[in-house]
């Protein structure tokens, strides 16, 4: 009996295997089936192929590195940072964009900031961007690079001590902390030059930075590399490289304008110009460059149109007031000219000295002597050591007949300046008044010589014109201007050589005499005179 019970007790345990054995079997099946089944495909929602695609295209903008494709990038961030994917990750590259897009517009001048606003808001909102309140901080501390004062004097600075005073107390920390980082980032590398690039020449770093270095960091990197085009030292060469493998980078001609307006290269410097004027419309720097190379062509009325658009952007722009104001008085519109040159005067601060110097000559050219005196004077107490103020004041001493000031003003010009014909002319007219003769013809002699310099130069730049590459309309309105300064310049030279032939004669040195109205004589206008004297010195001759 207990075998019978034992054999159905192991034939129950048997079947127990048996049965787990099937369980684990068709576990085992259901698995294995499940995975050579086939597996239905994941679709990626459209949007975020759009996202991916979107911020890829702005992340190669962004390392294109120009204004142009700077601009691009910031505007796709922008537009990315509605959808509800990845937000952070957008908000510090478009962070990072708009910092880099608001130093841009510094560096050529540009007023308006208007990629500050957002990354700044963003900053402020963005508890995880909270380390870059600093770097919003250097970027605002960085000056638009403007070619003199755009606003109040006294507003413009206070702002610009405080901004010292910052410098001075963070500068080397916040390099600290930018040279780590420029290790590894484009951004930090940029605003790491870009702020010892703006450094006053009073405030120096504890340690000098290395930014070669960042060239072999970044060797691909146009970002960097147009920021080392710049500092410590222009590099031409980078900066066509870079028009030449992006050609958006538009800003390069206006640096490209620069090195050549340096060089004396006029035609080289508009042509760079005008290209980033094309491109980039708000720059100032490159509209007042434009105004001031129309102005060395004698091209005034296009000068005028160029400093009234910087005027447009600020009113208190100095340097463009300066240049209407002068431009307005070589057209002869004087009235006017003293009206803009006073506005200068009442803004304060900046440019006084030329201001007054100004005022001065337009008030002589209307035969305000009072006034022009009263101004030269002043003019003298912040531009000192010029030939031209002293020379003016010389010429305008001299029609108030205040003849020893007149002397002191004028032979003080010709130490600092021995080209300044004007002032050879009046001392010849101050010694004939003297009737000191022979100091008189002396000096008429050299006033003739300086304009025969004069001529020299007028024909060559005649000819360099011709040369030159301008449309031939441009050529032939340039010549023709020349040509009238020429016809001038060579009748004065006459007279002059009539007046010091005269002076010789008076004081009885007849060869000298002679010499110089045979000279005369060879213009048109002096003919008869000078023949007339040539008579007279003969006859003398003859009586002796």
């Amino acid at each position: 009996m207990e075998k019978e019970v034992d054999k159905k007790i192991e034939f129950l345990s048997e079947m127990k295997k048996c049965i787990t054995a099937k369980k684990i079997l068709i576990v085992f099946l259901f698995i294995f089936l499940s995975f050579c089944a086939p597996k239905k495909k994941i679709e990626i929602a459209p949007q975020v192929i759009e996202y991916e695609n979107k911020t890829k295209e702005a992340d190669t903008l962004l390392k294109k590195g120009s204004y142009a494709c700077l601009k691009e990038a910031f505007q796709i961030y922008n537009d990315l940072l509605s959808r509800q994917i990845s937000q952070e990750q957008t908000k510090e590259k478009l962070v990072k964009t708009g910092l880099l897009l608001t130093l841009r517009e510094k560096e050529l001048g540009i007023l308006k900031n208007k990629y500050l606003e957002q990354p700044s808001d963003i900053i402020k909102g963005s508890p995880s961007l909270s380390e870059f309140s600093i770097y919003l901080e250097i970027v605002n501390l960085i000056p638009t690079e403007t070619k003199g004062a755009t606003q109040d004097a006294q507003a413009d600075f206070s702002q610009v001590r405080a901004t010292w005073d910052k410098l001075r107390k963070n500068i080397d920390a916040w390099n600290k902390q930018l040279m780590e980082k420029s290790e590894t980032d484009e951004f930090f590398a940029y605003l790491y030059v870009s702020l010892n690039r703006s450094l006053p020449f009073h405030i120096k770093a504890k340690e000098k930075p290395d930014f070669a270095r960042l060239l072999e960091v970044f060797p691909d990197s146009p970002l960097i590399k147009y920021m080392l085009s710049l500092y410590p030292k222009e590099n031409q060469k980078s900066l066509e490289e870079l028009i030449q493998k992006e050609p958006r980078f538009h800003e390069a001609h206006y640096f490209l304008g620069e090195i050549a307006l340096g060089r004396g290269q006029l035609i080289t410097a508009e042509r760079n110009f005008l290209k980033a004027y094309e491109q980039i419309p708000e720059s100032s720097s490159t509209i007042i460059s434009l105004a001031s190379i129309c102005f060395s062509f004698e091209e005034l009325e296009e000068s005028i149109e160029f400093y009234e658009e910087a005027l447009r952007m600020a009113p208190a722009y100095r340097a463009a007031l300066l240049g209407k104001a002068l431009c307005l008085g070589y057209l002869g519109k004087n009235e006017e000219a003293i009206e803009i040159l006073n506005m200068l005067i009442n803004l304060g601060k900046y440019l006084m000295g030329e201001a007054r110097y100004w005022l001065a000559w337009n008030h002589n050219e209307l035969e305000n002597l009072d006034e022009a005196w009263e101004n030269i004077e002043k003019a003298k107490n912040y531009v000192i050591g010029y030939a031209e103020v002293l020379s003016l004041a010389g010429i305008i001493a001299f029609k108030k007949e205040k003849l020893k000031v007149a002397e002191e003003n004028l032979k003080e010009a010709l130490k600092l300046d021995r080209s300044d014909c004007e002032a050879f002319y009046y001392l010849g007219k101050v010694y004939a008044v003297y009737q000191d003769w022979k100091k008189s013809g002396d000096y008429y002699e050299k006033a003739a010589l300086c304009n025969e310099g004069k001529e020299k130069n007028l024909n060559e730049r005649i000819k360099k014109i011709e040369n030159s590459d301008f449309s031939e309309e441009r050529k032939l309105r340039l010549i023709k201007k020349k040509r009238i300064q020429l016809r001038k310049t060579v009748l004065t030279k006459a007279t002059f050589f009539y007046n010091a032939a005269a002076g010789y004669f008076n004081a009885g040195m007849k060869e000298q005499a002679l010499n110089l109205a045979q000279k005369a004589s060879l213009h048109s206008a002096l003919k008869e005179k000078a023949e007339e004297l040539i008579l007279k010195i003969k006859q003398l001759n003859q009586d002796l």
